[in-house]
């Protein structure tokens, strides 16, 4: 071999290696791909994911499909080709790590924010079904965290519901924020709550904020609930994602509780968050879950009316429906029941 040829050759390999290195070398950009769906209208293992009591529940014929979105780990590590295949992908999207996750943040504390979501998710659901079918939803403040480390740990628990600090009824989150104020920082402060249903009074002694001395803080946070007497149960992993299935639950709560069969027989799929009003608001990785839900064989694919600008330059056999509310989608699917009106059914185009 001539020193030219053992020249060449070893260059070439090290550009083998070089290129090899670089490929695998992980890069700070996080993939997004199509999920897993869920059938809410489902009973694995003979225990249904909605479970409803105090209130008559009816059958369905269909299927409702939350879709998700496969995000890349907070702690995985992505690689040169996968950014660039999901760039190309029309089913994937590729995103900064740093807009997704944080610094600082942890896969623990990911999980932790995802199990908060989803609980707040179920909760605004089940309200918004509620109200759907005619049956009376109280909004009442609520403990939404409790700092393990302060005044309030192992006394107050997130889901109480908050009725009175020191006697004072309190309707809204600012008035039982005005009220614990109105103390000076390390007096006792009387919280009356209704949890398990019972009412139940607990005695704090606040501490100085870390930011005003003067200023009290229980060590929690508290937002709107919702107080009903039914009780609703969806057993569905936190992992899930956040708000994005708010609105798939609350089409599932409501077609369980009301007579006749939404679905139809269809297959329904869909995604969106909702608030405890029924409005529908816009979500991330819509074109993902709308893959996959075209892979699982849906029917009908329900997005926000906000997202439609995602779909513009997708072709899909499933027919796209646009809502802006819970009322938008029961609507729809009567409509789409009748051939009459089939027609009449608002897409994204």
């Amino acid at each position: 071999m001539t020193k030219q040829t053992w020249t060449a050759a070893v260059s070439a390999l090290l550009f083998v290696v070089a290129a090899a290195i670089v490929a695998m070398w992980p890069v700070g950009f996080v993939t997004l791909s199509p999920g897993r769906t869920h059938d809410l209208l489902a009973a694995p293992e003979g225990v249904p994911v909605v479970r409803v009591q105090g209130l008559e529940t009816f059958e369905s014929s269909g299927h409702v499909l939350v879709t998700t979105a496969a995000m890349t780990g907070a702690d995985a590590p992505v690689s040169l080709p996968e950014v660039l295949y999901a760039h190309w992908a029309p089913d994937r999207d590729v995103y900064p790590r740093e807009h997704v996750y944080p610094a600082r943040t942890s896969a623990d504390d990911i999980r932790a924010r995802d199990a908060q979501l989803m609980a707040s998710s179920q909760a605004d659901a089940a309200a918004a079904a509620l109200r759907a079918a005619g049956i009376e939803v109280e909004q009442i403040p609520m403990v939404q965290t409790v700092s393990s480390t302060g005044p309030a740990a192992d006394k107050l628990f997130p889901g109480d519901f908050v009725l009175a600090i020191d006697d004072t009824p309190t309707p809204t989150v600012a008035d039982a924020r005005a009220a614990i104020e109105a103390r000076a920082a390390g007096q006792e402060v009387q919280f009356t709550v209704l949890r398990d249903r019972e009412p139940v009074v607990v005695k704090i002694d606040t501490a100085p904020s870390k930011t005003n001395g003067l200023l009290p803080v229980w060590g929690g946070n508290l937002v709107m609930g919702y107080s009903y007497a039914p009780r609703i149960e969806l057993a569905l992993d936190p992992s899930l994602g956040g708000t994005n299935a708010g609105l798939m639950m609350a089409l599932a709560v409501f077609d369980k509780i009301t007579p006749g069969d939404l679905a139809g027989g269809r297959t329904v799929a869909g995604t969106g968050a909702i608030d405890g009003s029924g409005v529908v608001t816009r979500v991330s990785g819509v074109r993902e879950k709308l893959a996959g839900a075209e892979r699982d064989g849906a029917d009908v694919f329900f997005v926000p009316a906000a997202n439609c600008g995602d779909l513009a330059d997708i072709a899909s056999p499933v027919r796209v429906v646009s809502v802006a509310s819970l009322d938008d989608t029961i609507n729809s699917l009567e409509m789409l029941a009748d051939p009459a009106t089939e027609g009449l059914v608002k897409g994204c185009t």
